[in-house]
């Protein structure tokens, strides 16, 4: 019998010790082989998944650009026919401001009273167009994220429409402003040095707005038109309504017909193709 070992006494075994590598210390009960087979299998389960989820939201937003483009081509045609109206009326409105600063140049003490035009509750002195130069459709594309997804150069191109836009509603109104301030001109009222230099001063700022307001209008036009989304022919000339045939309003012009029958000049507004206008940053290398 082999006596116990006192407290103390280190115990020595003669069996050797049977060390493991990390790797067989932490194996899988199913094995390597099998465990990185099941690792593989939800690898490539989340990598298709995500590809199909991509897939399925670029075949969404490519569904919204193309809806959207569809949307957007009655905006694009009315922006073109607007352009068109205020293009071809610039000469008759500008004949008109011209004849009104002769008016004040030419009346005594008294100035000479002019006719007042009425339509629609409107009154004027000077007869012009007047639209209301909307882009809504981008405005809301914008707003959804849709707008990021259209080709970069279709973006520049109806970012500058929508730009545009806001600025001719800004011109609109200096010129609706300018036009109310003339409206005195269909009263006889005493002409001094400082009523007939704020007369001409007032007129001569419309004129020089509308002269400005045609070059951006034209520019707008050739962008359209080259673009690819210009109406037809037809269809501006059906809107121009130059033979008064139709009732003036938001789908026929009113200004050029009265121009016309009063004789006033009128611009051809296919002119717009001798604009030269480009969007975006010019090229490398050119300029040099």
């Amino acid at each position: 019998m082999t006596a116990p070992s006192s407290p103390g006494e280190e115990t020595t075994s003669s069996e050797p010790t049977i060390r493991r590598s990390r790797w067989q210390r932490f194996s899988p009960s199913m094995g390597w082989p099998a465990f990185w087979s099941e690792i593989l299998i939800v690898v490539l389960g989340v990598v298709i998944a995500l590809a199909a989820n991509e897939a399925v939201e670029d075949w969404n937003w490519r569904h919204k650009v193309e809806d959207a483009e569809a949307r957007l081509q009655g905006d694009i045609a009315w922006v073109f026919l607007w352009s068109a109206e205020k293009s071809v009326t610039q000469p008759c409105v500008d004949a008109q401001l011209a004849a009104m600063s002769r008016n004040v140049l030419d009346s005594g003490d008294t100035l000479q009273a002019l006719p007042v035009g009425t339509a629609l509750d409107r009154q004027w002195v000077v007869r012009m167009p007047t639209r209301p130069y909307r882009f809504p459709t981008w405005e809301a594309l914008l707003a959804d994220g849709t707008a990021s997804h259209f080709p970069p150069q279709r973006q520049a191109i109806l970012g500058r429409i929508s730009h545009d836009m806001v600025q001719a509603r800004a011109y609109e109104a200096e010129s609706r402003g300018l036009d109310g301030a003339l409206l005195v001109m269909r009263d006889p009222i005493a002409l001094d040095p400082v009523v007939r230099a704020d007369l001409l001063t007032n007129i001569n700022r419309l004129r020089s707005l509308w002269g400005n307001e045609r070059l951006y209008a034209r520019q707008r036009m050739r962008l359209i038109a080259d673009a690819g989304s210009a109406p037809s022919e037809e269809v501006v000339e059906l809107f121009l309504n130059a033979e008064g045939k139709h009732p003036s309003g938001s789908d026929f012009s009113g200004a050029v017909p009265d121009c016309k029958k009063q004789g006033l000049p009128l611009a051809d507004w296919r002119d717009y193709r001798d604009v030269v206008f480009t969007v975006g940053a010019p090229r490398a290398g050119e300029g040099k």
